[in-house]
């Protein structure tokens, strides 16, 4: 079932329309309908209809709200019990990468003996995206004039 079914039935279920709910929650009618209808919308705006028809937020109709919304979004069967084997692989997969490009930077930091205000200046820059713009235009800089330096070479090697 998908979560716009399940809202409505729970709409239906307390005897609003969908007129009454938007009055009952001041909010525009079209709020409702896309809500109905699976346009994108954000949790907190369902969850706050269920509030007003009365469904409390520890409530199980608001965690079966929640996770068919989410299902909608994910892509992912929640229902399904391999999902969250799956799910956990995923995160393990992305953790392992994380831990193996923290572990290059350490060994890149230490290959460089970097200072503790280097290392800031680093931390700082990397939060920054126009300083990140810039890192990347001199990367390709850097590129293009050492494949530029390594088709001289080749010329000067064939002039010879």
């Amino acid at each position: 079932m998908h979560y716009t079914q399940l809202f409505r039935s729970f709409r239906e279920a307390k005897g609003l329309t969908l007129e009454e709910l938007s009055r009952l929650a001041r909010r525009h009618r079209n709020t409702v309908v896309n809500v109905e209808s699976g346009r994108p919308v954000k949790f907190k705006t369902i969850a706050g209809l269920m509030v007003k028809m009365g469904y409390p937020a520890s409530s199980v109709e608001m965690r079966s709200i929640a996770l068919l919304w989410l299902e909608s979004l994910s892509g992912l069967s929640f229902s399904r019990p391999d999902t969250e084997a799956s799910a956990r692989k995923a995160i393990a997969t992305y953790g392992s990468s994380v831990r193996s490009a923290a572990r290059r930077l350490h060994e890149a930091i230490n290959r460089a003996d970097l200072t503790a205000d280097e290392i800031e200046l680093l931390v700082f820059a990397a939060g920054d995206r126009n300083v990140l713009e810039i890192v990347d235009r001199v990367r390709e800089l850097v590129h293009t004039l050492a494949a530029a330096d390594r088709t001289a070479q080749l010329k000067v090697a064939e002039d010879k």
